[in-house]
């Protein structure tokens, strides 16, 4: 019975099926014992952890791409030019800049696309024993738990008034990817079309293809909301004032 499961694995996984839910339990574990980690440290101490976090994200990427080049299977679609994949440099980013500009993009960008692909992967059919699965899970489980850890360590200074800064961000990057898409024949971010398997497929279908991308735009705007009303409600719950700042 065993191995009849484990070689159906084969052929990849269902969504929320045992094997999903044991990466999302993993998930859960990691931040568990990242924030305990984190916040147990000093300030030198919570750089090291940042940066180092922040360099094994981008190691594992950079494996990932050059395997692909060394199979000849690399292409324009192993680019990281999905929201996750420019979550890499964000992530980068705030573990190396000093101050919080940083803080309103993982928390309204890279941690809501993270968690959305942990929920609905597009590689269940990706062999479980193939390397580009385990890369896909353990990287999105990576760059998931850095904005949680730091969000449950009261790392981020969260406001209202920043939210122009994913804004101005996307208002930059989506443009530039749309028409990287049609060049290529690709689908970063999935603004041309809706991911094989997952919830945006539902979209595609009521809104059509002509005018999925404005359904996907009023999705991400009902995503905002849900992440935004705590930041009003329990902010002194879910980060640090001011003066608590070191």
């Amino acid at each position: 019975m065993l191995s009849e499961t484990i070689r159906s694995l084969e052929n990849g996984f269902q969504l929320f099926d045992w094997y999903h839910l044991s990466w999302l339990m993993l998930t859960v574990f990691v931040i568990y014992i990242m924030s305990k980690i984190y916040r147990g440290a000093d300030l030198a101490g919570q750089i090291k952890i940042k940066i180092r976090w922040a360099l094994a994200i981008l190691l594992l990427e950079s494996i990932k791409n050059v395997l692909l080049i060394g199979q000849g299977t690399f292409s324009y679609d192993s680019l990281p030019l999905h929201l996750c994949g420019l979550g890499i440099f964000i992530v980068l980013a705030h573990s190396l800049l000093k101050g919080h500009h940083m803080d309103m993009l993982l928390y309204c960008l890279t941690m809501p696309g993270a968690f959305m692909s942990l929920i609905t992967p597009n590689w269940t059919d990706v062999s479980a024993f193939n390397y580009l699965h385990f890369h896909s899970f353990f990287f999105h489980l990576l760059l998931f738990a850095y904005p949680v850890t730091m969000l449950l360590s009261k790392e981020l200074k969260l406001s209202i008034s920043k939210i122009w800064q994913p804004i101005l961000f996307l208002c930059v990057t989506v443009p530039i990817i749309y028409v990287l898409n049609v060049l290529w024949g690709t689908n970063f971010m999935f603004l041309n079309k809706a991911a094989e398997g997952t919830p945006l497929m539902l979209l595609e279908q009521y809104f059509g293809e002509q005018y999925y991308i404005l359904g996907f735009i009023g999705l991400v705007l009902i995503f905002w909301l849900f992440l935004l009303l705590p930041i009003v409600l329990f902010k002194n719950i879910f980060y640090r004032s001011n003066d608590e700042f070191r």
